[in-house]
C-alpha cells in the first residue's frame, strides 16, 4: 500500500508539470528514452528570458487639437519636430502621433532619457501632451489617451498595463462601446478576460484583432509621414547689389540648381518665391508665377528676369533665396499650356518661344490677372456661357457646349451698349433664358454691318424693342 501511494504521488507530480515547461535546449535527441525522476520535478529549470520586441513605439496625444480645424496641418508640422528623434513618424488622426524609437534608444543613451527628451520638445512648443512608450502601437496610444505616462520595453507586461485603461480610449465606434457597457465591461482588462469567439460574434473580428495588436501578439504596419519636398537655396553677396540686372545674373546658378533638382525627381513647379534680403528691414518677396507646370531652366529664368526688370529696389540687396512651390509630377499635358499649338521649334531646346513663355512674360509685365484662360459653360445667355480661369487650356471635346444657330463673335463687350437700329445682315436668333435665377433675358440677336464694313453682333430686347451692341466680329 505504501508503494502504491508513493507511486501515485509521483505520477500526480509529473501530471502537474505542463508539457512545454522544459526549455528547447533541454529536449532530448530523437529516439533516446527519458527516465522521469523526482529530482527533475523538484528542481525545475529557470524560465527563459522573454525575447525583446523588434519595435518600440512612443505615442503622444495632444488634447488641444481634438476639436481644432487646423489639426491636420499642425500634426504635419509636429512630425517635422518628431523626426529629429526618429526617422519613422506616423500620424494618428485626429490628434496623436506614433514614433518608432527602437533604433534611437542607444543613440540617446536610454529609453528613459529618450522619452524625456521627446516630452521636452512638446513643452518647448507650449503644447499639452500625454505620452507613453510600449512595444505595441495601440497599447502606447491607448495608454497615452488614458494619461498613463508609462515607458516600458516588456511585451509580456502589456495585458497588465492595459488592465485599467477605460474602453473609451480605444476610440472604437459608439455601437461597440455601447454594447460593451450594456454587458458591464468598461475597461480593457475586463475585455481581455472574455472569450475571443464570443467577442468576435458580438462585436466583429476587428475588435479581436485590435486586442491582439494591443497585447503585442499581432503586428500593425503603419504608414510613415513623408514631408512635402520643396527646393530651397540661398546665395549671399560679398558686396551689396543695387541694380536688378546684377540680381538676375546672381540668380542664374540658383535657377540652374532648381532645374536639376526638378529633373532628378521628374517633377515641376508652377510657382517660385524669391526673397531679397537687405541690411535692415524685412526681406522683399517676389512671386514668380508660371502658366503651366515646368522644370525647364529657360522658362524659370525668363519669368525671374521679367519680374526683376520691373522691380524697384527699396534698399541694396545683401543676399537672395529661391523657394519653390509644391512639387507636382510632370505629364504630357504639363509640357505645354496649348497642347498641339506649339511649333516644332518651341521645345526646351528650340529657338522659338513656347506659348506658356509668352503668357508668363505678359503676366510678368502686365500683372498676374491680366492674362487668363477661359472655360465654356453650357448656358444660352452669352455673358454667362464662359468664365475666367487661371489655367490656359482649350475647351475639351467632352464638354457639353450648346450649339448656336448663327456665328458668334469672340469679342464680347463687358456690358451691352445702346445702339440705333443697324443694317441687318442675318438673323434673328432668339435667346430667352435665365428666368430661374432672376437674371432672365428675352432677346433677338442679329448680325449687322457698320458703315465702314465691320460686322457687329446686336440684339433687340423683345419687351422694350431697344437695340444694343453686344459683340464685334474680327
Amino acid at each position: 500500500m505504501r508503494g502504491r501511494a508513493a507511486k501515485s504521488r509521483t505520477a500526480d507530480l509529473f501530471a502537474a508539470v505542463p508539457a512545454a515547461a522544459p526549455s528547447r535546449a533541454a529536449l532530448p535527441t530523437a529516439g533516446l528514452p527519458i527516465a522521469p525522476t523526482l529530482a527533475a520535478v523538484s528542481a525545475p529549470a529557470a524560465p527563459a528570458a522573454r525575447p525583446r520586441a523588434k519595435q518600440l513605439w512612443y505615442a503622444v496625444v495632444f488634447p488641444e487639437l481634438l476639436a481644432s480645424e487646423a489639426a491636420p496641418v499642425t500634426l504635419q508640422r509636429l512630425c517635422m519636430h518628431a523626426q529629429t528623434f526618429t526617422s519613422f513618424v506616423s500620424i494618428e488622426p485626429p490628434n496623436a502621433l506614433l514614433l518608432e524609437i527602437r533604433g534611437s534608444v542607444k543613440l540617446f543613451g536610454s529609453l528613459q532619457k529618450l522619452h524625456a527628451d521627446i516630452d521636452a520638445c512638446w513643452r518647448r512648443l507650449a503644447l499639452t501632451a500625454h505620452s507613453a512608450t510600449t512595444p505595441s502601437t495601440l497599447a502606447a496610444l491607448w495608454l497615452a489617451r488614458a494619461g498613463y505616462a508609462l515607458h516600458g520595453d516588456d511585451a509580456g507586461m502589456l495585458p497588465t498595463q492595459l488592465s485599467e485603461v477605460p474602453l473609451a480610449c480605444t476610440a472604437w465606434e459608439g455601437e461597440a462601446l455601447q454594447t460593451l457597457r450594456a454587458m458591464g465591461v468598461t475597461r480593457v482588462g475586463e475585455l481581455l478576460r472574455l472569450p475571443r469567439a464570443g467577442l468576435a460574434r458580438r462585436l466583429g473580428s476587428a475588435v479581436v484583432q485590435a486586442l491582439d495588436i494591443a497585447v503585442g501578439s499581432q503586428p500593425a504596419p503603419r504608414r510613415a509621414f513623408v514631408p512635402k519636398e520643396r527646393f530651397r537655396a540661398r546665395s549671399d553677396f560679398e558686396t551689396e547689389v543695387e541694380h536688378t540686372a546684377y540680381l538676375a545674373k546672381a540668380l542664374e546658378p540658383l535657377i540652374e540648381h532648381c532645374a536639376r533638382f526638378l529633373r532628378g525627381r521628374q517633377a515641376g513647379v508652377q510657382r517660385l518665391r524669391l526673397k531679397l534680403r537687405h541690411r535692415e528691414g524685412p526681406a522683399t518677396e517676389v512671386t514668380l508665377g508660371l502658366a503651366s507646370i515646368t522644370s525647364e531652366r529657360r522658362r524659370l529664368m525668363d519669368v525671374a528676369v521679367q519680374k526683376l526688370t520691373r522691380l524697384e529696389l527699396r534698399a541694396p540687396v545683401r543676399g537672395i533665396e529661391l523657394i519653390s512651390g509644391s512639387l507636382r509630377p510632370l505629364s504630357a499635358a504639363s509640357l505645354d499650356a496649348f497642347a498641339g499649338l506649339t511649333g516644332a521649334g518651341g521645345g526646351p531646346t528650340g529657338g522659338r518661344d513656347t506659348a506658356p513663355q509668352l503668357v508668363e512674360r505678359l503676366r510678368a509685365r502686365l500683372g498676374e490677372e491680366a492674362v487668363y484662360g477661359f472655360c465654356l459653360i453650357p448656358e444660352h445667355r452669352p455673358e454667362a456661357a464662359w468664365r475666367r480661369v487661371r489655367e490656359l487650356r482649350a475647351a475639351s471635346a467632352s464638354e457639353p457646349i450648346i450649339a448656336a444657330e448663327m456665328p458668334r463673335p469672340v469679342w464680347l463687350l463687358q456690358e451691352p451698349l445702346p445702339l440705333s437700329k443697324p443694317d441687318i445682315l442675318q438673323g434673328p436668333e432668339r435667346i430667352e433664358s435665365g428666368w430661374w435665377d432672376g437674371k432672365g433675358v428675352a432677346r433677338d440677336y442679329y448680325i449687322a454691318r457698320r458703315h465702314h464694313g465691320a460686322k457687329l453682333w446686336v440684339f433687340q430686347e423683345r419687351q422694350s424693342k431697344r437695340w444694343y451692341l453686344h459683340g464685334v466680329f474680327a
